[in-house]
């Protein structure tokens, strides 16, 4: 799979069992990119950690934040019957899946003292990535298509 197979292919059968056509794929792609931006609550959140904060530690408390900027999608405040709703329950897929890369890029800036990169939704979502957590100052940088395809394999 990893030879053949992008990352976001791979999250595509692992969610719904089967690989994506190329038109699903693109719809796919499409609702998660639409999800790479964050709250700047969370990103003053993130900023707040002491320099030396272990990156997993500010991640994981930055995903559990998500639900204080997006209420209804708690349970507690809205009901189990959320669940109920596919649409919905999707929605939710693609907020985290697009939030996630995000939010580790950022948590990795803070602790190595950089400034945040904001998304670049032109790009894939693993150069996206990349470009979040790699990006100094050259206005034409694009990461390597060799390190984009070998972070595909480990992500």
């Amino acid at each position: 799979m990893a030879e053949k197979s992008s990352f976001l292919e791979v999250t595509y059968l692992l969610l719904w069992g089967e690989l994506p056509t190329k038109t699903q794929l693109q719809k796919f792609e499409n609702k998660i990119m639409n999800h790479t931006y964050i709250h700047t609550d969370l990103e003053r959140m993130i900023k707040a950690f002491r320099y030396d904060a272990h990156p997993m530690g500010m991640l994981g408390a930055s995903i559990s934040a998500l639900s204080t900027v997006h209420p209804e999608a708690n349970p507690a405040l809205n009901g189990e019957k959320i669940y109920k709703d596919k649409k919905f329950v999707n929605k939710q897929i693609y907020r985290i899946l697009g939030n996630t890369p995000t939010l580790s890029a950022y948590c990795y800036r803070h602790r190595i003292g950089r400034p945040f990169n904001q998304p670049r939704n032109d790009l894939s979502y693993i150069e996206n990535f990349l470009y979040m957590m790699d990006y100094l100052n050259d206005q034409n940088y694009k990461p390597h298509p060799t390190l984009t395809k070998v972070k595909t394999y480990f992500l």
